[in-house]
């Protein structure tokens, strides 16, 4: 079976939906290697494509118009690249698919990974949400089957575009293996030392956007600074919200036991989970939840929103929280940090819960989807 991807954001994006796109093709090159695997791009970004293993065919846009507008190749021009390499199913990784109808025999499938542009619109720029939704519905309407990431994912594309439920199958992704390998306790060190880590900290990871709710998780710490001894490690790099974290570190005179760490590498991000105390993640609404899933992989203690598809990668382990609540968190914080038999728990109940999400089985359940539209 020759299969062909939306390429894009596996080839150029660093975090999110990059992360999601380059787990599944090397899972898949490495579980079932006797298939061609094409990936159509606009482009590529060198360090992106090494992160990919075995051999995959790239595919770019090739006269001049396509170039000077890749974008339109790649939601319209794509269909004849996709008939000329003889593509037997075609997957959208990232809510959408090309516009207008494909020649018969070869089947599209999207995954879509979450509606919150139409259930939280304040959080989107107007123009933004238009393409957001223009994309994903048609990919719902037109997809010959769909890939939600969540339960709640696949509610949301019942409610609200009428979905059946029987062209929807929930996957739930997986996150690096990287993950799942010990660091070794000289790596560890190397890791502290680079990013002047604290000796003990509480973690969250996520970039700086308003729904990421750091600012809840700061007013948090800050009730319980000092009944702790483990300062607060916030890592991520650029956000819309981060001058406004800046600030309330600053107004909160918390300059020495909060730190923002950037540009923390794919190799080196294990080492800073694994070094943790607990990771907390209070976001107001996600389509999944990576972090957490990286959390329970590199077996420390989660504390992380109830009421969200996050609960579905968190499991029974995690302790939930109302995420608009301080002294929720603060409280749940210090149940953790307090009782080592709590911690333990959490930690092995949780370990068994990311087993069931493994790049494997991803991998195998993402197969079967295929399969089942030869």
């Amino acid at each position: 079976m020759k299969i062909g991807f939306d390429a894009k954001r596996a080839l150029n994006n660093a975090t999110g939906l990059g992360n999601h796109a380059r787990i599944l093709l090397n899972a898949l090159m490495r579980d079932f290697p006797e298939h061609e695997y094409h990936l159509f791009s606009p482009k590529a970004q060198d360090e992106f494509f090494h992160q990919l293993h075995g051999n995959f065919k790239l595919h770019f846009p090739e006269t001049k118009f396509q170039k000077a507008f890749h974008s339109l190749w790649r939601s319209f021009g794509i269909k004849s690249s996709l008939l000329n390499k003889r593509i037997d199913v075609y997957h959208g990784l990232s809510n959408e698919i090309p516009f207008g109808r494909l020649l018969p025999g070869i089947r599209k499938v999207v995954t879509i990974h979450d509606l919150i542009f139409l259930k939280h619109k304040a959080q989107y720029p107007f123009f933004d949400r238009q393409i957001y939704e223009l994309k994903t519905r048609y990919a719902a309407k037109h997809a010959d089957h769909i890939i939600a990431v969540s339960q709640e994912t696949k509610r949301d594309l019942i409610e609200f575009y009428k979905v059946p439920e029987k062209k929807i199958t929930v996957i739930y992704p997986s996150v690096d293996t990287a993950f799942q390998a010990p660091v070794i306790g000289h790596r560890s060190s190397i890791v502290t030392q680079k990013y002047n880590l604290p000796r003990e900290y509480i973690l969250n990871v996520g970039s700086f956007f308003p729904r990421k709710n750091q600012q809840t998780l700061i007013e948090a710490f800050d009730r319980i600074k000092d009944k702790i001894e483990e300062d607060l490690v916030l890592a991520g790099n650029s956000g819309s919200n981060r001058k406004e974290i800046e600030q309330l570190i600053a107004d909160k005179n918390l300059q020495q036991r909060v730190r923002i760490v950037s540009n923390i590498s794919n190799e080196d991000l294990p080492s800073v989970y694994q070094a943790a105390s607990v990771f907390v993640f209070p976001s107001l609404f996600e389509g999944f939840g990576a972090p957490v899933l990286e959390a329970l992989f590199s077996k420390i203690p989660v504390i992380t929103t109830k009421d969200n598809a996050i609960e579905e990668a968190a499991g029974k382990s995690s302790l939930l929280v109302n995420p608009l609540s301080a002294e929720d968190i603060a409280e749940k914080i210090l149940l953790v940090l307090k009782y080592e038999n709590l911690r333990s728990k959490m930690v092995a109940e949780g370990y068994v819960h990311a087993q069931t999400m493994t790049d494997k089985i991803f991998a195998e359940k993402v197969m079967r989807v295929y399969k089942a539209l030869e």
